[in-house]
């Protein structure tokens, strides 16, 4: 009976494995890129945060100094914008669209592209309601943060499609 269960089961894995499945999340970079300076305009502490905890938790060597550094995975000109998507029948606005864009590549120190440049736009519908003000931006807050997430994580997904 055991080996019964045990046939579709391992019918299931090697159907999984064969099409190419990956958990969600766990992205392996190769070795070669070495030693990795993140470069992040100054004001984006977060981004850049977010960036070192990730490639750090890949088992990625980072390093403070761009002179030390293998490879340079270079972030360009994050921002976030917003939009009105929609008016109350008061002319007061009821939801915007929160959207976070960003261009990155990955460059060796001799200037030779690992990863060509590349961009990312992320958008985020957020409700904004005048009679709980603080609620609105902390939901505006935490919004651009899970951005900034997903962000990194695409980052992620493109660097180990480019590099492995």
């Amino acid at each position: 009976m055991n080996r019964l269960l045990r046939l579709p089961l391992l019918a299931a894995v090697l159907l999984l494995a064969g099409c190419g499945f990956h958990v969600r999340g766990n992205y392996q970079l190769p070795d070669t890129i070495g030693a990795v300076f993140i470069e992040v305009p100054g004001y984006d502490y977060d981004l850049r945060h977010r960036l070192q905890r990730t490639l750090g938790s890949r088992g990625v060597r980072l390093v403070e100094d761009a002179t030390a550094a293998d490879s340079v995975l270079r972030i360009v000109n994050p921002q976030f914008a917003t939009r009105v998507l929609s008016v109350g029948t008061d002319a007061r606005v009821r939801e915007h669209e929160l959207r976070y864009t960003l261009s990155f590549e990955l460059r060796r120190r001799d200037g030779t592209v690992l990863v060509a440049p590349q961009s990312v736009e992320l958008l985020r519908d957020v409700t904004y309601d005048e009679t709980n003000v603080l609620g609105s931006q902390s939901e505006a807050s935490a919004g651009r943060l899970e951005l900034q997430d997903q962000a990194v994580q695409q980052i992620m997904r493109r660097l180990a499609a480019r590099l492995g």
